[in-house]
């Protein structure tokens, strides 16, 4: 049976802004998601929302995002706030860029994402090992958009970060494809071909020592 090419599959590009990277400490207090259809990005059904957190302060948080305690304080609770998330994203394969923010701080929120997910970070890795190149580690979404002479979109707003990895996935999908290495399964692996390309290498790396 031939692999589903990826441009059969429905997506939805998600970014998130939390006043940190404590999953303890800090919240959830923005998010936006853009669905993808057919390699098209579907700008007219994009949902986006400010979350009130209920404890956590922004913070120097705020110098990041710019968002501050008075601008959440009218804005729904997480549960209301994610609800239009939760529904878009149904029968979608998520689109988000180094994955454990997305699921530690959405999962927190009471917004869980499915198992299948396409990241970024680790396609970006992927496409530039397969490309003949160095691992270059965790790359910024800023640094990915750049390598691949596309805009950034207002870095550290949730709705403008959602835009840039909306337009890198669609960049390092049709980029794979022309390699006939961009099914849906190859886009959400992507952390064990990783995973296989290093075991590979160290191998190599040892017997070659």
């Amino acid at each position: 049976m031939p692999a589903r090419s990826w441009r059969d599959a429905r997506y939805i590009a998600i970014d998130i802004e939390t006043t940190g990277l404590d999953p303890e400490r800090d919240e959830l207090i923005s998010f936006a998601g853009i669905p993808i259809e057919g390699g098209r990005i579907i700008a007219s059904q994009e949902v986006h929302s400010l979350v009130r957190p209920r404890a956590a302060t922004t913070g120097a948080s705020t110098e990041i995002h710019g968002l501050r305690d008075y601008d959440l304080a009218g804005a729904p609770s997480a549960p209301e706030a994610l609800a239009p998330l939760a529904a878009l994203m149904d029968g979608r394969i998520p689109v988000v860029h180094a994955q454990w923010v997305e699921r530690t701080f959405l999962r927190k929120a009471g917004c869980r994402l499915p198992r299948r997910i396409v990241d970024t970070a680790l396609l970006w890795r992927v496409l530039t090992i397969e490309h003949g190149e160095p691992d270059p580690g965790t790359c910024s979404l800023s640094l990915i958009s750049a390598s691949l002479g596309l805009p950034a979109h207002r870095p550290h707003t949730a709705e403008g970060d959602t835009l840039t990895a909306a337009q890198v996935f669609l960049a390092m999908a049709a980029r794979l494809e022309t390699r006939g290495q961009a099914s849906v399964r190859g886009l959400t692996n992507a952390r064990r071909r990783l995973g296989a390309w290093q075991v590979w290498h160290g191998a190599r790396g040892v017997s070659g020592g």
